[in-house]
């Protein structure tokens, strides 16, 4: 790879940082966050009583999603040399962001009187088109 093209990733991460930090209004995330094709699919329990607009469950996931992009986007751009510090760096991230969406507090207090068990997957689904 030409040194020309070569991304620095120090660059590169510190531009995501600022993406995270600077998160849309949230019915622009909301927006973001369907057109990244997030899939909600319950395991065990009523689906009924989540609150799916939920400001943090939003964040996480529209976060997660930017992850991806920005993951499908500098991976080609990244040097051989760092490689290893580049997705080191994106299972930590991901990693974190997973371990916010497993202790966020989704239960909808109106609809949810009582204790219920709740397990749910969160995939994304892939087109067969091109990636941006």
């Amino acid at each position: 790879m030409n040194r020309g093209k070569r991304t620095d990733l120090l660059r590169s991460l510190r531009n995501f940082k600022r993406i995270l930090e600077n998160k849309p209004s949230i019915p622009k995330m909301v927006e973001e966050v369907q057109m990244m094709n997030f899939k909600v699919r319950p395991l065990q329990g009523d689906i009924a009583v989540l609150n799916l607009k939920n400001r943090q469950l939003l964040e996480v996931l529209w976060s997660l999603g930017k992850l991806e992009e920005f993951f499908h986007k500098e991976v080609t751009q990244v040097s051989a040399d760092q490689k290893e510090s580049f997705f080191t760096m994106f299972d930590n991230l991901q990693d974190k962001l997973e371990r916010e969406l497993n202790t966020l507090s989704l239960k909808n207090e109106r609809i949810a009187k009582t204790s219920t068990t709740l397990e749910m997957e969160i995939i994304k689904e892939f087109s067969d088109g091109p990636m941006n």
